[in-house]
């Protein structure tokens, strides 16, 4: 295992706080919230032609993000995919940044900041063709949490047929244990939320504006709910402030379905936008199930569409969702920890490990373990699903796990 450097190995927060957190890993975490502000930086670069993959290409050249920013003209230059107007562009733009303004507003909304190579960004969500540079969010959301998570979206003006079934599909879900994603639209989306705090689980909204701002502003009390980290959290690929605009809705369901192992459409007319993310979805390979309805009800023309082109899976109940993605397992209540045996140096190990990352060379120092002997037992460990790698050679908890 290697403990060395990555290119954009960073874990942030949002005030750089610290805590009782001490030796190398308060040094490592100081060492790498210095680049948070050049990653806010680069999300504002917009119309100076870099985009989102070739921001990271930059990254993975100068090995950081500050490294990246300072770039001289020359440097830059000897990228063949970096364009000189896009140069110019750039170099003229990151002189009007002010990081300090950037951090105050995320310090005074109470948003976090997850970019890219953040330990913490949702692992399924880089998967997609065209992630986020950073993610905002206000609320609670542990990696575990989007381990079993499911999208559910539809109309917004749902009959009262796709309401029971919003409900009932959210709320058996969440009981069962998995995660609910939504974009916290009236109708559908809303009725999926609620149905998953009534199912005592959490839930993830992905706005199409800024994470600081409720829209629409009928949702007050979910938004409240989630920001809180009472019910789950929102996210969103925009800073904060950012108004929702109509282009915005389309380009967040990539999101809601990147975040997701499979997407649910409840009910969706013809022309529906539930139908996008059900179409990125697929893109995606994520799994899209949609629920039948009769042939000539207008809500239900989406749904038999997509059963019908084989893009969806056709599904009467959540149990159907369970089965088709071998979640037999997951029905476990979410406050009874799973329990496991271990011994000797795998329980030394193991409790050092919590649902706050943790480094490898944090570990290796605070057991005295040699990197061989560490690697060896985190592995078994892995293996045994209670415990997950994160990039940059940091390690969570896999799930609510206790030692006997």
């Amino acid at each position: 295992m290697s403990c060395g450097k990555m290119p954009g190995d960073s874990i942030f927060n949002m005030t750089g706080n610290t805590g009782n957190i001490d030796g190398l890993e308060a040094q490592l975490r100081q060492e790498i919230l210095k680049e948070l502000p050049y990653w806010l930086g680069f999300d504002q670069m917009t119309g100076v032609g870099l985009g989102a993959r070739n921001t990271r290409r930059l990254f993975e050249h100068f090995l950081s993000a500050e490294a990246a920013w300072s770039a001289s003209e020359s440097d830059l230059k000897t990228l063949p995919w970096m364009k000189i107007e896009h140069i110019k562009q750039f170099i003229q733009k990151r002189s009007q940044i002010d990081f300090d303004n950037l951090l105050g507003i995320l310090e005074k909304t109470e948003v976090t900041a997850l970019p890219f190579y953040h330990p913490l960004y949702p692992s399924r969500l880089r998967e997609i063709s065209d992630p986020p540079l950073v993610l905002y969010l206000k609320g609670k959301l542990t990696p575990e949490e989007l381990d079993h998570s499911i999208a559910i979206v539809g109309t917004r003006r749902p009959t009262t047929y796709g309401q029971r079934l919003a409900k009932e599909f959210s709320r058996g879900l969440a009981e069962a244990g998995a995660t609910i994603v939504s974009g916290m639209a009236v109708g559908i989306d809303s009725l999926s939320h609620w149905g998953a705090i009534e199912g005592g689980g959490r839930t993830v909204a992905v706005l199409a504006s800024g994470p600081d701002l409720c829209y629409p502003t009928s949702n007050k009390p979910l938004y409240n709910g989630l920001i809180d980290g009472t019910h789950g959290a929102v996210i969103s690929e925009f800073f904060p402030g950012t108004k929702p605009e109509p282009w915005r809705f389309p380009a967040r369901n990539r999101i809601i379905s990147g975040l997701s192992k499979g997407v649910i459409v409840i009910e969706a007319g013809a022309t529906s936008g539930s139908l996008i993310t059900a179409d990125i979805g697929f893109e995606q390979s994520r799994e899209v199930f949609a629920i039948p309805g009769r042939v000539d009800a207008p809500m239900s023309m989406g749904c038999n569409k997509l059963i019908a082109q084989n893009k969806a899976q056709l599904v009467m109940n959540h149990v159907d969702v369970l089965n088709f993605l071998n979640w037999v397992s997951v029905p476990t209540p979410r406050d009874v920890p799973t329990m496991v045996e271990l011994f000797g140096r795998e329980k030394e190990v193991f409790e050092l490990v919590t649902s706050e990352p943790v480094h490898f060379d944090v570990l290796s120092q605070k057991l005295e373990m040699s990197a061989g002997e560490l690697s060896a037992t985190l592995t078994m460990l892995e293996l045994a699903g209670i415990v997950e790698r994160l990039p940059g050679d940091w390690y969570s908890r896999q799930s609510k796990v206790s030692t006997i």
